[in-house]
């Protein structure tokens, strides 16, 4: 009898080899009519003997499937493949919707000497796992219908050379829809091989979620990269959706994040205040790195609506730029406390979306707001300008009502800026404009300059709030300027 993984045999034509009335804790042993020949080289089949099997294979996994719940249809990586990223997430493929059950433990175990170097347990509700120098809670599970994606602990599977490792899944670890358990995966039924560790010195890196490039997530790259680099190094991510939180710590420079395709290259998954709380441990990528650019990609915080404050980016370098990206969330989407450039992306949410203490010229962006709420809160000091925003549009979802262009208490922050010059904006902006609370506004610069609404007809704002002020043309050039708005004493020029 031949035991096979799930993955190695065709889908249409394995039969099982087990009484419809097997225990779901025995091991799923399949077969297939040309693996026959296997045992015997000389062993010739008749054609009826091959649409008997077929036969029998179809009507053994209806019957099995009622019996087990769910089958497992594919993996990866699949079965016995070799040069795997040390960095790969699992993904398990299953013939119906999948769940996660209350108990179990997935394995990872070295083959050479049976050592277990990973052990995750479903009933844990408080996984950590290492994000650069950072240690997160994180959800290792990802159920999205017939498939789990599995993240690993960073460096559980680094090794010299290459390594061989079995999966390993106890019963009760995944369940259909309607509560029935899949059958457990033992050791040797399941195996993949990493590769050996890159050399040392390298300048520009590949991510493919497929292990078609050097890493499969994107922190695994930036870990290659030394902790005090000042050399120009780029990472080139393959179109994909990544889930794994990303961290640049302080040191990671002088890195350029370049995505394949802006909607297809995906960089997305949950992590809010709830999981992590507090603004340095809650975004899905953080950046506490100098001269750092993102580029042609998309950033998303998943956390559901009213799921707590969920940054999808926070940057803290200086002389950083963002451009043709994505961006989304609900609650503070982007969090900038460096000195930063954005052009052409899209940024979306609903309640402070856009805020920090930095100072940031935002150019030929589309802010849409998801919800009622407020576009800007701006924490800037007196000695610096906060966010410019030139040539942008302000959109929204269909059901949004009010979306206030800033808000600020003057009482914690008197000096609050925000520019808005030559912007679009849609009939959900209140007449006021700003929300303002304390009592005194006297050093807020909250201005506008030649706003209009969404078809570039001026707008009318004679009724906007008494701490605004509309700029004239010549004020209103000075903050046009992106050079001169981020000009801080270095020779950084973000628009040549």
């Amino acid at each position: 009898m031949l035991r096979a993984p799930f993955n190695t045999l065709p889908e249409a034509a394995a039969g099982l080899l087990m009484p419809p009335s097997a225990s779901a804790q025995t091991s799923v042993v399949l077969i297939h009519a040309d693996h026959l020949t296997q045992f015997h080289p000389t062993m010739r089949l008749p054609k009826f003997c091959h649409h008997f099997l077929h036969y029998l294979a179809t009507t053994w996994l209806a019957t099995f499937a009622a019996h087990a719940g769910i089958l497992l249809t594919g993996t990866y990586p699949e079965n016995h493949a070799g040069k795997i990223c040390t960095d790969t997430p699992l993904r398990l493929v299953f013939d119906n919707e999948v769940q996660l059950g209350t108990t179990g433990r997935l394995k990872i175990m070295r083959a050479s000497d049976g050592k277990v170097v990973e052990t995750i347990d479903v009933a844990d509700d408080r996984h950590l796992n290492d994000f650069g120098t950072k240690k997160l809670r994180y959800k290792p599970f990802r159920t999205e219908g017939k498939v789990v994606t599995v993240q690993l602990r960073a460096h559980v599977l680094d090794s010299e050379g290459e390594t061989t490792y079995s999966v390993i899944a106890e019963q009760g670890l995944f369940k259909s829809a309607e509560g029935e358990a899949s059958a457990p995966i033992t050791d040797g039924t399941w195996q993949f091989s990493t590769r050996a560790h890159h050399p040392k010195g390298l300048t520009r890196l590949e991510v493919a979620p497929d292990s078609g490039g050097d890493f499969c997530t994107l922190q695994g790259a930036v870990d290659y990269v030394p902790e005090d680099n000042y050399s120009p190094f780029e990472i080139h991510i393959r179109n994909g959706t990544y889930d794994s939180l990303t961290y640049l710590g302080p040191g990671r420079n002088h890195l350029r994040l370049v995505g394949e395709d802006r909607k297809q290259t995906i960089l997305a998954g949950e992590n809010n205040d709830q999981l992590n709380p507090g603004l340095m441990g809650r975004p899905f990528v953080s950046v506490d790195a100098d001269d750092i650019t993102i580029e042609n990609l998309t950033i998303r915080n998943t956390t559901p609506y009213k799921g707590s404050q969920a940054e999808a980016l926070r940057l803290e370098g200086q002389r950083c730029t963002l451009r043709h990206c994505d961006f989304s969330s609900f609650q503070d989407t982007l969090l900038i406390n460096g000195r930063v450039y954005i052009s052409d992306c899209h940024i979306e949410g609903d309640v402070d979306f856009i805020w920090g203490h930095g100072t940031t010229f935002f150019e030929n962006c589309e802010l849409k707001a998801l919800h009622d709420g407020y576009y800007v809160t701006s924490r800037n000091p007196a000695d610096k300008f906060g966010f410019v925003f030139s040539s942008c549009n302000l959109t929204a979802a269909p059901e949004v009502k009010k979306n206030w262009l800033a808000r600020i208490d003057a009482s914690r922050f008197p000096d609050s800026a925000v520019a808005f010059i030559n912007c679009r904006m849609g009939p959900h902006i209140p007449a006021s404009g700003w929300l303002v609370t304390g009592t005194d506004s006297s050093r807020l610069r909250f201005v506008e300059f030649a706003s209009a609404d969404l078809d570039g007809k001026p707008l009318d704002v004679s009724q906007r709030h008494a701490a605004s002020r509309q700029l004239t043309a010549a004020q209103a050039a000075e903050l046009s300027d992106p050079n001169r708005v981020l000009a801080s004493g270095d020779t950084w020029i973000p628009k040549p």
